[in-house]
């Protein structure tokens, strides 16, 4: 195997695309010797802006909170077809075939084709919306049903998730990989000693999320405004929301909005952030931001989160490297908060966030897609 074709939902160049996976799939892959075809499928941007702008909100009349915006239509789902097959024929050399979600494959390819994604359309509907698929998304989960049924390997970033669709499809080649992966872009050398002297000096709080994280956001600077008169020199750092989304009212506080990491002088303001932060905090319920956490673990955060169920499934209902937040209130948060600025064992808790992940590595996670992919065709 030498050419991959990799197909994505952004320019796989940036790493702003999806969480930065399909930037580092791709790099790691070309780093190990493949030639890599970069392949953007993302949906047309002139039709997705008329559909959301003016056809999205009528539908959002009969059922106001529906999922079914332009990229779950079957005219996207058309239209992306013949691009991939206008991939296939321009890349038709290409040994194997990736796809960084659960919608498309490369359908014109005799060659492998993998899936590799978080969760399905059902389970995001189901698990994080708490309420059974409406009629117009059934027809995008049956879309996406024929893809996942008829792909080579299908992985899933998450253990519960992967469980979960193997139960759903016939196709029985589902896995999670035993791990996730971390999408750092740090290209310093990390000391321990150091970075955990500059943390236990430190009383800034380090918030990551996009705006679908608010309410944890303001519980967390609610929480800070009670702590300092306790902690005077407290500093919250919130990236990825802004002040149109999140008003001012507290100088300890201070937003930076989004932190694009293909941006040099984002990327060394977003981890020197991670680097001198005391704690990592994202008490938002359901869910807590998962690929922010734990990139901040790997950086000697301690956390404070949600338990949320993927997040429990792969690191226990118990954490030595941090605290659940079990109850989403201001006085239970403080609670938590001086539970670890304030305890004897913060320093092995800072040790502790970085070893459950120091292997969460690319270049272990691509061998291990690789290894399943030859597993898998070995045995058929």
């Amino acid at each position: 195997m030498k050419e991959i074709n990799i197909f994505s939902f952004g320019d796989s160049k940036l790493p702003r695309t999806w969480s930065n996976v399909p930037y580092l799939l791709s790099k790691t892959l070309e780093e190990k010797g493949y030639k890599i075809n970069r392949l953007d499928i993302n949906p047309n941007r002139y039709l997705q802006y008329i559909y959301n702008r003016f056809i999205y909100p009528i539908t959002k009349l009969r059922r106001k909170d529906n999922v079914y915006l332009y990229e779950r239509t079957y005219i996207n789902y058309l239209l992306t077809y013949l691009r991939i097959y206008i991939f296939n024929k321009r890349y038709s050399n290409a040994d194997l075939n990736i796809t960084t979600n659960f919608s498309f494959y490369n359908r014109f390819s005799e060659k492998p084709n993998i899936l590799l994604c978080d969760w399905d359309l059902n389970i995001g509907i189901r698990d994080f919306l708490s309420r059974d698929p409406y009629p117009m998304e059934l027809k995008a989960i049956q879309r996406q049903k024929n893809v996942i049924e008829k792909s080579d390997l299908v992985i899933s970033l998450f253990p519960k998730a992967a469980q979960k669709m193997r139960k759903t499809y016939e196709n029985q080649h589902i896995y999670h990989l035993g791990t996730n992966v971390i999408n750092s872009l740090y290209e310093g050398q990390l000391n321990e000693e150091e970075i955990i002297a500059k943390k236990k000096q430190s009383f800034e709080f380090l918030f990551v999320g996009s705006k679908n994280y608010i309410q944890g956001a303001k519980l967390l600077v609610e929480a800070a405004s009670l702590l300092t008169a306790v902690y005077p020199d407290i500093r919250v750092n919130i990236v990825g929301i802004s002040e149109d989304d999140f008003p001012l009212k507290y100088n300890f506080v201070k937003l930076y909005g989004y932190l694009d990491k293909n941006d040099r002088s984002d990327r060394a303001v977003y981890y020197d952030l991670m680097l001198k932060a005391r704690i990592f905090i994202n008490p938002t319920k359901t869910w807590g931001g998962y690929s922010s956490t734990i990139e901040a673990m790997y950086f000697y955060n301690p956390i404070i989160i949600s338990p949320y169920g993927e997040f429990t499934e792969e690191f226990g209902d118990e954490i030595s490297f941090g605290k659940y937040c079990h109850d989403f209130s201001v006085e239970y948060l403080v609670g938590c908060i001086r539970d670890i600025v304030d305890s004897d064992s913060y320093l092995t808790m800072c040790s502790n966030a970085h070893s459950v992940v120091e292997n969460y590595t690319w270049d272990n996670y691509v061998d291990k897609i690789l290894e399943k992919l030859y597993s898998n065709t070995s045995h058929q």
